[in-house]
């Protein structure tokens, strides 16, 4: 089974920052949900608690419109 981001179940493997760093989530899901704190159980399910995500639920995101609108790239 392929590791995913526990917040919009993005695969890890595709995203080089958690890829890199063993994170468990996502690069758009750490910046705009965990933030510049360590990523931990409790946070990601505060997250998922505050986005209204039940158990075997993901956010949907398009993570590539995502990092644009972050990086101010947006078309």
């Amino acid at each position: 089974m392929e590791a995913r981001c526990r917040i919009c179940g993005f695969p890890v493997e595709d995203d080089l920052f958690a890829y890199v760093t063993d994170e468990k989530v996502c690069s758009i899901c750490k910046l705009k949900y965990i933030g510049g704190l360590p990523t931990t159980t409790e946070r990601i399910n505060q997250a998922r608690e505050s986005l209204g995500l039940n158990a075997g639920e993901f956010l949907k995101q398009d993570n590539p419109k995502e990092a644009a609108s972050i990086l101010g790239r947006e078309r």
